[in-house]
């Protein structure tokens, strides 16, 4: 079986930033970008922590496309604890897949950790399920620990600098102590990854529940961390193959015992909105929802994508104006939900979530009013109908599945016939 070697930890830029060189065998080198290996940087020196801590963000990145590709992962030392969990994961995966996963973790030397602290820490994004977590474990005063690489790219400095702003100076979150952690944990591998998987979308179905827990494994070590908390994305009620569920997410442990709980799973997003509807009414708190990082976003959130309109009329729902939570919309906001979701194809996952939304329609009629009672009723009575149910069970079933995939292996394999096309277009 063929393997990836990693070879070196380093540290640099003070201690923050952790450096793995790592070496690969012919036919595994496809899988990497070889002038970017992995790194993960911290705003505090992390140079002190064992290398069997430090390799974790490295090995909850790679690990999994070991399994699917089949190789073999060599490192000199790795945490016992965490070397345990990982096969557990493993185990998950080729369950929830059917499938056996042959790649595997040799490691030279299984250290036990003992980390001194027991403080809460969670994965932070500022949308709606991280609100619903950070409300239901609020007295608990977790950390917030976000990263940039991951909904946000690392060369999109303006949009961090706002996101970061907002979680600096949005008042709910003043007494949180924060944390931010920079990685290229979605550019350090090709697009050959992608295609690991039957329909593609490795980030949402693999890799993002252990990568993001992962990060904070060498903050733990210096911080204090006992138990992480992250947020769910969905819920047992739909049957959707996703990379952060209780059953992985909650198999992740390092030293002694690390508590991961991946928070929510019993929710419906809709009874997040309600959680978070609630809580700013009982508590007299207004706050942003940070639930778009769409390129057409000018102001907080764009108001004019698929997600930000699910929130818009979650919201609606509960009787409260969009504009107070960080969004900014009138009444011609229904017109827009029927244009956007009759542009390009649907998931299930999008589905359901709306599917939710037409049943809190028909069990409220205290919808939050913007200027025409009687035209945003008889839109609310439409949703209530199903009108939107339908347009995206007719988009479900798309047939176009296998002529994506072949577009994709064509735009990244080929990129200069992408290149030649937009320039003979631009001469058309």
């Amino acid at each position: 079986m063929e393997k990836l070697m990693l070879h070196n930890i380093s540290y640099s830029e003070e201690g923050k930033r952790i450096n793995y060189e790592y070496i690969a065998d012919t036919n595994v080198r496809k899988y990497f970008v070889a002038e970017e290996p992995l790194y993960s940087k911290y705003l505090i020196d992390v140079s002190k922590v064992p290398d069997s801590i430090s390799v974790i963000p490295f090995l909850a990145n790679v690990l999994p496309i070991a399994w699917y590709a089949g190789f073999v992962i060599e490192v000199e030392e790795v945490d016992e604890t965490f070397y345990r969990a990982q096969e557990l994961v493993r185990a998950e995966f080729a369950k929830r897949d059917n499938t056996k996963l042959s790649g595997v973790l040799v490691a030279k030397k299984l250290v036990k950790n003992k980390l001194k602290g027991n403080k809460t820490a969670m994965l932070f994004s500022g949308g709606v399920d991280a609100y619903a977590t950070y409300i239901r474990i609020y007295e608990k005063e977790p950390d917030l620990v976000t990263l940039l690489g991951a909904d946000i790219e690392i060369k999109d400095q303006e949009q961090w600098g706002d996101f970061t702003d907002f979680i600096e100076n949005e008042e709910l979150l003043k007494k949180n102590h924060k944390e931010y952690i920079e990685t290229n944990l979605r550019d350090f591998y090709t697009y050959q990854v992608e295609l690991l998987l039957k329909d593609m979308g490795w980030w949402g179905k693999v890799q993002h529940g252990l990568a993001l827990i992962g990060s904070i494994a060498p903050l733990s070590y210096v911080l204090g961390y006992k138990s992480i908390y992250i947020a769910s994305s969905y819920t047992d009620n739909i049957d959707i193959d996703w990379g952060s569920t209780p059953e992985i997410d909650e198999k992740i442990s390092w030293a002694d015992g690390i508590k991961v709980f991946h928070d929510g799973y019993e929710l419906k997003r809709q009874d997040k909105v309600d959680l978070i509807a609630d809580f700013a009414a009982t508590t007299d708190t207004k706050f942003r929802l940070r639930v778009c990082y769409s390129e057409k976003r000018t102001e907080f959130n764009c108001s004019i994508c698929e997600k930000c309109f699910r929130t818009i009329l979650g919201l609606i729902l509960n009787g409260k104006n969009p504009n107070d939570y960080g969004f900014n919309v009138n009444g011609n906001i229904y017109n827009e939900f029927y244009r956007v979701l009759d542009i390009g194809g649907a998931s299930k996952g999008v589905r359901y979530f709306w599917w939710e939304l037409m049943e809190k329609a028909k069990n409220t009629n205290d919808f939050y009013v913007f200027d025409n009672l009687e035209a945003e009723t008889k839109q609310i009575n439409d949703i209530r109908s199903g009108k939107i149910d339908r347009l995206l069970e007719q988009k479900i079933n798309n047939p176009t599945k296998e002529i994506g995939r072949l577009k994709f292996i064509i735009r990244n394999k080929f990129p200069w016939l992408i290149k030649l096309y937009k320039l003979y277009k631009k001469i058309k």
